[in-house]
Formats: structure tokens, C-alpha cells, sequence
């Protein structure tokens, strides 16, 4: 996992070992999810005039006059209309009202049209939702930059990157250890904010569990084929809902600028972002992640 600023192009992740991530994802465009609004609110109604007394002391009845109470047929014909404001009856902030209909959520929308993929995005979604949502160290630590973590999480849009790198990279450096760069797993421009794109590579360790293994020569070549080699986010293992809300969690703080950006990976950022996340969050990923599986399972 990683994230780019948007003036400088993303660059290749160099991972030692079994690290979290490792390549590039060229960035697709960011797609942009309208606010899901209430009805518009009704025009101010305009009230009539109620039953007045002109000069000459006969009573007469404006046009489409409201029905008033005796004590106002004493007042002036030339009184102003009232203008009494509308109640919109389906506000979200009222109680639920008969023929209302709750605000549409078009990322949950787009992410069922996705199949299998957006399926997947959108159970550890909903998981990441619940923790931001409550009161727990995970959700007060992303309240350190943003007031309302979980309205801005449920504004971004997701997209799946199907051509991303599918091999763990291996290779050796000058010293003879052997270097491991896996497919990258997740990126976002950093703290890009509400409205922004979580790009996920389809072949990374938030959809697979395990990729094959390919040697690069230092002089050039063909590639080798090694076996594979099991993927993971963190300590979990790759396709769990435990990696997919970490990796989640993990570009949210990238978006709201809680978490330095890490791109190329330099002295293994990555990894200690994902490490600082599980300091605050390990709890709630765990419990979420269980409560996930065992209602997937019913």
C-alpha cells in the first residue's frame, strides 16, 4: 500500500523480505460520488390574507384566505401576507415518516455492480464504517485530522485496478539478500480528502492469498518461475477480511493526511504505517473482522 502526491509520479515499491506491498499502479481517473441528498425541501408556501375590515367597516375575504381566528377580523386590509416556512417531512434528521425513502448510497451501489471484487470492497466497507462510526481508539486517532471520519469515508469511491502486477519480484543485492517486492495492494493520492478514489490491484493482497514468485536476473533476461509465495496486509494473511479492513484503514490515513506518505517505500514506510494503524486500531480490525466472518457464514 501507498500513496502519491499528485505532482510526482508514482514510482516503483521496493520491499525486503515479506513486506506488505511492493509495485506501482498507474492511477486511474478519480471518479467523483454526488452527495446522496434528501428531497428538495418545499417552496416557502405563501398565506393569505385572513378575513380584514377596510375603512368602511364591511368585512371582506382575500383570495384564498386562511382561516383565522375571530380576533384577527378587526385588522387592516393592508397587512402583508404571512409567510409561513414548509416542513420537509423526509429531512433525514426527523424520524422516519410514511412514503419517505432513506437517502440513496451510490458507493454501495456502484460497489454491487462491481461483482465478486466490489462485493469484497464493500463488506470491509461496511466493517470500516462500524469502527469510524463509534467510540473507540481507532475512530478518536482519526478524529486527530478529521471531526467526522465517517462521513468522509463514506464519500470516497473505490476502483479496481484488473491490469496491476500479478508476481512477487525477487531478487538479490549486493550483499546476497534476497529482496522481495509483491504486488501492491492499495493507493490513494495523499490527503486527498472526501470524494477521493482507493484504488485496489486486483492481483495484490487485498483480493489474493498468495501470488507466484519470479526471479529477476541482474543482467537482464527471461524470468524465472519460482513457486509462490503467500501475500499478506500487516500480519494477516492476503483475501481475509482482516487484510481488507487494514489495507481500508490503512489509505484513510493516507487521505486524511493522518499517515506520511510512503511512496517507493523508502526505509520501509509502508510497513511502519501499517504497524502505526494496528497500534491504534488492531482491536476494532479484529473484532470487526470476526463479526464479519461469522455473518458471512450464516
Amino acid at each position: 500500500m501507498y500513496s502519491a502526491r499528485r505532482n510526482i509520479p508514482a514510482v516503483t515499491l521496493l520491499f525486503i523480505m515479506s513486506s506488505l506491498s511492493g509495485t506501482v499502479a498507474f492511477p486511474q481517473a478519480v471518479k467523483f460520488i454526488r452527495r446522496a441528498a434528501d428531497p428538495l425541501p418545499l417552496a416557502n408556501m405563501l398565506v393569505g390574507r385572513a378575513p380584514c375590515r377596510r375603512d368602511s367597516g364591511s368585512a371582506v375575504t382575500a383570495p384564498h384566505a386562511a382561516i383565522a381566528a375571530s380576533s384577527d377580523l378587526g385588522s387592516p386590509c393592508n397587512t402583508p401576507p404571512v409567510k409561513v416556512p414548509s416542513v420537509n417531512p423526509c429531512n433525514a434528521s426527523s424520524p422516519a415518516q410514511i412514503g419517505c425513502h432513506a437517502p440513496r448510497d451510490l458507493v454501495q451501489e456502484d460497489l454491487a455492480a462491481m461483482g465478486k471484487p466490489g462485493q469484497k470492497i464493500l463488506r470491509a466497507r461496511d466493517r470500516v464504517l462500524e469502527i469510524l462510526q463509534t467510540e473507540n481508539a481507532c475512530s478518536a486517532w482519526f478524529r486527530e485530522k478529521d471531526a467526522n471520519p465517517a462521513d468522509t469515508f463514506r464519500t470516497l469511491s473505490f476502483a479496481v485496478d484488473r491490469k496491476g502486477e500479478e508476481f512477487v519480484l525477487e531478487s538479490r543485492n549486493p550483499g546476497d539478500m534476497n529482496i522481495f517486492r509483491s504486488p501492491y495492494v492499495a493507493w490513494v493520492f495523499q490527503a486527498d480528502g472526501s470524494y477521493a478514489t482507493i484504488t485496489i490491484n486486483l492481483k495484490g493482497a487485498f483480493f489474493s492469498p498468495m501470488a507466484r514468485v519470479v526471479e529477476v536476473q541482474k543482467e537482464g533476461g527471461p524470468w524465472s518461475l519460482l513457486g509462490v509465495r503467500v501475500l499478506g496486509v500487516g500480519p494477516y494473511a492476503g483475501d481475509s477480511m482482516h487484510a481488507q479492513i487494514l489495507a481500508l484503514l490503512h489509505e484513510f490515513g493516507h487521505l486524511v493526511d493522518l499517515l506520511p506518505t510512503d511512496e517507493g517505500d523508502q526505509d520501509g514506510k509502508s510497513v511502519q504505517n501499517t504497524s502505526e494503524v494496528l497500534r491504534f486500531c488492531r482491536t476494532e480490525v479484529e473484532y470487526k473482522a470476526r463479526r464479519g466472518a461469522l455473518s458471512a457464514a450464516r
